[in-house]
């Protein structure tokens, strides 16, 4: 709990106060903003627009992302993707042994998020008023969150909370295993839930949220979870990362990092039941 924007700026941050105040009211001067080109396995060209904060602004965020969010608990499972020690192979061995699986998507996740739903986050977790107004100035960029940010992933799980705890009583009612990667959330169980997909999602987009229909499926048997396929007992990559491992054009180097990463997936079925929420 943070309750005053002078503890915000000297316990927390120790940044002086009248210059944080001024980098809030001019954030237009701390940002460079341009689109960025990825190459999807489809071969579809897919754009998005990045608003990387620099100057003050970016050691401002730094400062906010280790003393803020690296001290705040998310609870995990169900927050996976974006925290420290946690990856998306970690995200897919929660669900492996589990037959029936509801895989959803949250369309223009870090965008979708506005200013509004921010500040409402912040107070929720007993941030006083004007501590949630400045950093809710501070990190977002016109009335939404950032793509490419340093802190979207922590803020958007942030705003998330309220309608993850209602996603989590319905599943620890009903046996579902419920995680967070970023934007796909996945469910499953050893027991059909079908009907109950429905409500979840529902639950979904009355916290405010778009989900991504084309992303969205309910299935039985193995699954692609994050880059990952979910076997009944094992984890296996994905046929295009085995494209890509038999590729011969690769430096040394680049081979050695996706064997690892191979050797990492086709073995963390081996993690322990306790070990795998400490990693």
């Amino acid at each position: 709990m943070i309750n005053s924007l002078s503890k915000l700026c000297s316990d927390i941050l120790k940044y002086d106060k009248n210059k944080l105040i001024a980098v809030s009211k001019n954030l237009d001067a701390y940002y460079n903003s341009f689109i960025k080109k990825q190459l999807k396995p489809n071969g579809v060209i897919k754009e998005r627009k990045i608003d990387e904060a620099v100057g003050e602004l970016k050691i401002i965020h730094k400062k906010i992302l280790k003393h803020i969010f690296h001290e705040f608990e998310f609870p995990s499972p169900p927050f996976i993707g974006g925290l420290k020690g946690k990856d998306n192979i970690l995200n897919a061995h929660f669900h492996k042994g589990n037959t029936y699986k509801f895989c959803t998507d949250l369309k223009d996740f870090y965008p979708h998020i506005n200013h509004n739903m921010v500040y409402k986050s912040f107070i929720k977790i007993g941030y006083s008023p004007d501590v949630a107004s400045i950093l809710t100035k501070l990190l977002t960029y016109r009335g939404a969150v950032t793509q490419g940010g340093a802190n979207s992933t922590h803020l958007a799980y942030l705003t998330f909370l309220e309608t993850a705890e209602k996603l989590s009583k319905i599943c620890d009612a009903n046996q579902i295993t419920f995680t967070i990667y970023v934007d796909d959330i996945t469910f499953s169980s050893q027991t059909d839930f079908k009907e109950l997909s429905i409500e979840l999602r529902d639950i979904i987009i009355a916290g405010g949220y778009k989900i991504n229909h084309n992303k969205t499926f309910y299935t039985r048997g193995k699954a692609n979870m994050t880059g990952v396929t979910v076997g009944q007992n094992t984890l296996n990559v994905l046929q295009s990362f085995r494209d890509k491992l038999s590729e011969t054009n690769h430096s040394h180097a680049k081979k050695e990092g996706l064997f690892r990463y191979f050797e990492r997936v086709v073995t963390y079925y081996k993690v322990s039941q306790t070990n795998k929420f400490s990693q």
